[in-house]
């Protein structure tokens, strides 16, 4: 009866294994449970050849033969499946299978046919010295099987875990029982055979209650622990991951999309709900996602804790089983440096270009001058009047001049452009530097009788760097001057402010078109036109004095109208 109870359990052991083989996830149950089929086949014929039964014919006492051979057979079984436990790979059922059968048929045709397995039992003497070591070797593969299975215990649940340590347990008794006995009917027999029918029912409930009636714990345990995986790298990430439905219901968002959420202010509103801070086109990408089965992207600008942010953000379909319960994700990528970065590039091409159009028209100019005027009077010097020698010199003059100030400036520029010039911003007095800029302009202004007046409210000083702020006031009192009328006036004037000194020069002059005031203080900026008296600008000087005046923390700007003139102001730091 106990050997029968034994033999249908172990078959139905197979039978939930094999028939879950695709979803079973834990290589020890799986190669454990396609094992019993044989060890229960082996235990038939244990059952069958037993002298007892009178049922099949064959060597005396075949049924212990067949007792060693199985029991050894399921010790190594349960040792040999820890060094799968860990394999990514699914083992190959068929081969298992072909494995156990191969050598199942070798152990029955060892007893039965060729009869060369070792003598276990002797009539009126009792077992013989091979298997009662036979049964001490078994228990010694099985403990080191319950070491392993200690070892491995995080690949099982808990509770599959103690049905299995206690199967290992009552196995080792039954088989320690079988070392003790004389008499195949002997009380030590009788208790060995209960233990193994305690040992195969733990077997039973750990691989067919708990495999089959809770498969979510014993089949489905790795899918959880990878959900919870995935959850945590999804937390982790540092981009943005959240998940929709059609009626764009948030279902999930990340902590970064959370925490950008919050740091953003009001969240965008969608369907008039509110939701986290996404694309106000979501909607129609969501829409053409499931038309197309193709993902869109797009970008996201927004303010996190008053520094922009650009995302770039790709919008995917998830299929869960139906159209109708399709989700979305929305992933981001925070590409505010890749931005920054192509802006930078963008700027720096606008230079390289600016700097090539200076140098191929702006430097050729006057040194065509140059080279027409030297080459005039060098052929014609002695029938060239004194005073038409004189103007020649003086335009030669001119265009040397106007040839110096622009590499003057391309140097300051490039010193700039590649960080040798910094700013050494100290104390500096106002009253001094609009002084030293009136004396520097006063001959400039008197060819067309233009005069520069001073005027300034503070006894004050700033604090930026002498050279640089110099640079910056005697190039807009040059402008102002290039752009004047005759007998006209300029004023450089200079007043205190809250936690600043604003410096403005002003003038009646020409004035700028409200399209082109914009293009004045930028790199790229093409636009030139020539002075009142057609004096030439070098195209760098506007440019140089916005970069001065920011390297020194302040800003500059300009206010004009057409033919009412222009006034160029710029802040300091006061000291």
């Amino acid at each position: 009866m106990v050997e029968l109870f034994s033999i249908v359990i172990a078959f139905a052991v197979f039978i939930v294994a094999w028939n879950s083989r695709k979803m079973q996830d834990n290589h020890y149950l799986y190669l454990l449970g396609i094992s019993y089929i044989f060890i229960g086949a082996l235990d038939l014929m244990h059952t069958l050849t037993f002298n007892g039964m009178h049922l099949v014919k064959g060597p005396s006492y075949a049924a212990n033969q067949f007792w060693v051979a199985t029991r050894f057979l399921e010790s190594v079984t349960f040792v040999i499946g820890f060094k799968f436990i860990k394999s990514k790979t699914r083992l190959n059922a068929e081969i298992i299978f072909l494995t156990y059968f191969l050598i199942s048929l070798a152990v029955f045709l060892c007893i039965m046919v060729w009869r060369i397995f070792p003598v276990c039992y002797i009539d009126g003497i009792g077992q013989t010295q091979f298997k009662i070591y036979a049964e001490y070797a078994i228990i010694a593969v099985l403990l080191l099987a319950g070491y392993l299975l200690i070892e491995n215990r995080k690949h099982f649940s808990l509770a599959v875990y103690r049905l299995l340590f206690a199967s290992l347990i009552f196995t080792i008794i039954s088989e320690f029982c079988f070392t003790l006995y004389v008499s195949n009917y002997s009380t030590a027999n009788e208790l060995g055979h209960y233990a193994k029918l305690i040992s195969f029912f733990l077997i039973y409930k750990a691989n067919v209650e708990t495999g089959f009636l809770k498969p979510t714990t014993a089949i489905f345990k790795n899918l959880k622990e990878d959900e919870v995986k995935y959850r945590t790298l999804a937390e982790n990430m540092p981009g943005l991951i959240m998940r929709f439905d059609e009626q764009l219901n948030c279902l999930y968002t990340n902590s970064v999309s959370t925490k950008l959420m919050e740091n953003s202010g009001v969240p965008l509103l969608i369907s008039n709900r509110e939701v986290p801070l996404m694309p106000t086109n979501l909607p129609q990408l969501i829409s053409k996602v499931k038309q197309t089965q193709v993902p869109q992207e797009t970008t996201l600008a927004f303010t996190d804790n008053g520094n922009q942010q650009i995302y770039a953000i790709q919008v995917i379909e998830e299929m869960a089983g139906t159209a109708t319960d399709s989700t979305y994700l929305v992933i981001g990528q925070d590409v505010t440096k890749q931005k920054m970065a192509e802006s930078q590039m963008l700027e720096l091409n606008a230079t390289k270009d600016r700097l090539f159009s200076i140098i191929a028209h702006d430097l050729k100019n006057p040194f065509t001058s140059l080279l027409s005027f030297s080459e005039l009077i060098y052929k014609n010097a002695e029938k060239l009047s004194k005073e038409k020698v004189e103007q020649m010199g003086l335009r030669i003059n001119e265009s040397a001049k106007q040839a110096y100030a622009l590499l003057e400036n391309l140097l300051e520029w490039s010193r700039i452009q590649t960080g040798v010039l910094k700013a050494s911003p100290k104390s500096l007095s106002i009253a001094t530097l609009l002084t030293d800029v009136k004396r520097y302009a006063s001959p400039l202004a008197l060819p067309k009788d233009i005069t520069v007046e001073i005027d300034t409210t503070t006894e004050s000083t700033v604090y930026a760097d002498p050279h640089m702020i110099a640079t910056v006031l005697r190039n807009l009192v040059s402008n102002a001057i290039k752009f004047s009328y005759t007998k006209s006036t300029v004023i450089i004037k200079a007043e205190k402010q809250l936690h600043e000194v604003l410096f403005s020069v002003t003038d009646s002059g020409t004035g700028i078109e409200k399209e082109n005031q914009e293009k004045l203080l930028r790199v790229d900026n093409t636009f030139t036109t020539p002075g009142t008296a057609s004096e030439k600008g070098t195209g760098l000087g506007l440019v140089l004095c916005r970069e001065f005046v920011e390297m020194n923390g302040g800003s500059i700007w300009l206010e004009s109208e057409f033919g009412m003139g222009t006034t160029f102001s710029f802040t300091l730091p006061f000291h």
